[in-house]
């Protein structure tokens, strides 16, 4: 239980980092044009991923499906959190749906998907680390 706990506070560090980056956003990356929804996504992204591969190998004695259900849990979290934003504004469950086209520019869906991935893959980068000998206490 300790080590989803220790994923949930990894997860919380990730809120300010898409708060900074919606400013980025809305201040410099808007006038870019179209290209502005899909930069912040990217941008985003790969935010998460570094915060999990920076902190998630910290989280000890962790097994392969540990991995995996804290990529559910930062994949439902991030999902609740970006739906009360929704709610806060006014709207609803069909806004958090709205933000999953892709095809009109908004790469929300590589937000999810990185979260529910980043540890899977943090974890197997260090696993493959340390079998070679590079890394040690994964």
């Amino acid at each position: 239980m300790k080590k989803y706990m220790q994923g949930i506070a990894i997860w919380f560090l990730i809120i300010p980092i898409a708060i900074l980056n919606g400013g980025l956003r809305e201040s410099v990356l808007y006038p870019l044009g179209d290209i502005a929804l899909p930069l912040s996504g990217i941008i985003l992204s790969i935010s998460i991923f570094i915060v999990a591969y920076l902190l998630i190998p910290k989280i000890k004695n962790c097994t392969s499906q540990d991995y995996i259900i804290l990529g559910i849990i930062w994949f439902v979290l991030t999902n609740l959190f970006d739906l009360s934003m929704y709610i806060s504004e006014g709207g609803g469950f069909h806004d958090l749906l709205n933000s999953y086209r892709f095809w009109e520019g908004n790469l929300w869906i590589l937000v999810v998907i990185t979260t529910l991935l980043s540890p899977i893959i943090v974890a197997k980068i260090k696993n493959s680390k340390q079998k070679k000998g590079v890394c040690k206490n994964v």
